[in-house]
């Protein structure tokens, strides 16, 4: 027969390991739960569209650096203009980004090609000014590969908003195939100082 001590004994020892049996199903819940957000947030952020971090804004030594303004760039390859095309528009358009604070007009010409085309390229002289305020620049294809391409791919991060990347002869396009923005006159003129 058991006495009352030992039966009190008993139950406490049954608390004890009810209570290291709860500890430890809660410990193995929460290790399962934080497993499941590791493998949630390596998801959404591995698998998202960001855009690698900008490379160093490169700009030709022997022009100085313009007012933060819009900007774009003018890219000659194999004697043609490189373009774009964005989803929401029908007409041509030039790697353009809108102004930054704090950015010269030059590095935010260079970060347009980057962010568009996925180009690392050398922002030159300054060619004209739109009458929307947007500069546009020369720029160089730098590297041996890129300006021995006739045919660019849209980079992962860039395809949301743009859709085409060519090469196309200006004089061969009439106004009506580039967007409201761009003169065709002052583009052409603008391109035939490229090098």
């Amino acid at each position: 027969m058991i006495n009352y001590q030992q039966l009190q004994l008993i139950m406490e020892d049954q608390k004890i390991n009810a209570i290291i049996n709860h500890t430890y199903t809660v410990s193995v819940h929460n290790i399962v739960l934080n497993r499941l957000l590791v493998v949630v947030t390596i998801f959404v952020f591995g698998c998202s569209r960001d855009i690698p971090a900008d490379p160093m804004c490169r700009t030709s030594v022997l022009y100085t650096d313009t007012q933060p303004s819009a900007a774009a760039c003018l890219i000659k390859s194999n004697a043609q203009l490189l373009a774009v095309k964005n989803h929401d528009d029908d007409g041509w358009n030039l790697p353009t980004h809108k102004q930054h604070k704090s950015t010269s007009a030059q590095c935010t010409a260079h970060r347009a090609v980057w962010k568009i085309t996925g180009l690392n390229v050398e922002v030159g002289k300054l060619l004209f000014t739109a009458s929307n305020q947007t500069q546009y620049f020369a720029c160089k294809l730098t590297d041996d590969f890129s300006s021995q391409l006739e045919q660019f791919s849209v980079p992962s991060w860039a395809k949301r908003k743009t859709s085409n990347i060519s090469l196309i002869d200006p004089f061969d396009t009439q106004q009506q195939q580039w967007i409201n923005d761009i003169n065709l006159v002052d583009l052409r003129e603008a391109y035939n100082q490229l090098e």
